[in-house]
């Protein structure tokens, strides 16, 4: 039993410096793209998400019940609609 004890001991001091360290480079690594990385197109949104540029796109939107009628685009991309957006740079 006291040698287990005494393992454990070591272990814990021999690993005590590396953990800190360790764990600061754990959520750099592991972070996403931010949004502002992905490319953009020339109305501020997502370029592979903008119904403006592929007019296909528009029936997804539609389906999922994001589409503003008025403006003829995906409500969540309505800056009309939604001012916080186009300080976003959504146009």
């Amino acid at each position: 039993m006291r040698s287990l004890r005494s393992l454990s001991m070591v272990l814990s001091l021999a690993l005590a410096p590396t953990l800190p360290a360790l764990a600061e480079e754990a959520p750099r690594q592991q972070a996403p793209k931010a949004e502002a990385e992905k490319p953009k197109c020339e109305h501020g949104v997502q370029k592979s998400l903008c119904t403006r540029c592929n007019p296909k796109l528009a029936a997804v939107f539609k389906a999922k019940g994001d589409w503003c009628a008025e403006h003829e685009r995906p409500e969540s991309q309505c800056s009309l609609c939604h001012p916080d957006l186009a300080q976003k740079g959504v146009k």
